[in-house]
């Protein structure tokens, strides 16, 4: 995916300066949001969860790229900057808040679908993983197979006990046959996105 590998070069050291503390995630966070309205700096600053300093090294980014521009509104995408978000978009589906079940696995839980990513999952804990290093206190993948929701390795009976919550997830994020649902939980909800996010990149990245 052409995108994945601009994002990690954006986000990479470059000759001069200090290491960006931002990711790739970072950066496809602050696309998507640019691409749903205009922001000033302190605004995505807040957003991303970010220092401000951080933040203006980000948007630096994103411009010398060619993928952000800035007026007197605030950030907003460039064409090829939509080019970018639509390609995200055509791997990474819903995103949304998912509410606490015997399958989740925080106070806060927040879900993301990967389209088409069955195969690339394994048992979950590559996901989980990268989940807790984003700082959630761990994740769940769901595999949408023979319209079903199923979590490897097989486990019915949570899906059997969250009768109610597998309906609403399959309500929110309307999976597709080999569709990836990965849910985070953590202690905060912005926690929760961002092991949700985390994990579901795992699956962009195989």
């Amino acid at each position: 995916m052409r995108t994945l590998g601009m994002l990690k070069r954006l986000a990479e050291q470059k000759a001069a300066g200090p290491t960006p503390s931002f990711t790739e995630l970072h950066l496809a966070k602050a696309i998507e949001i640019m691409g749903r309205e205009r922001i000033g700096r302190l605004g995505l600053s807040g957003r991303l969860g970010l220092g401000e300093g951080t933040t203006r090294t980000l948007i630096d980014r994103l411009l010398e790229a060619g993928l952000a521009k800035i007026s007197k509104r605030g950030c907003e995408l460039t064409r090829s900057g939509f080019s970018i978000l639509k390609e995200l978009g055509s791997k990474i589906g819903p995103m949304s808040r998912v509410s606490r079940s015997p399958i989740t696995v925080g106070p806060y839980d927040f879900g993301v679908l990967v389209r088409k990513a069955a195969n690339k999952v394994a048992s979950g804990i590559e996901q989980r993983d990268a989940a807790v290093r984003a700082g959630a206190n761990g994740a769940v993948t769901l595999v949408f197979k023979d319209h079903r929701l199923l979590m490897p390795p097989v486990d019915d009976s949570k899906i059997r006990e969250s009768r109610d919550a597998i309906e609403q997830i399959l309500e929110n994020f309307r999976p597709a046959e080999k569709d990836v649902i990965v849910i985070a939980g953590a202690d905060t909800e912005t926690l929760a996105e961002d092991g949700a996010r985390a994990a579901a990149w795992t699956l962009l990245k195989s």
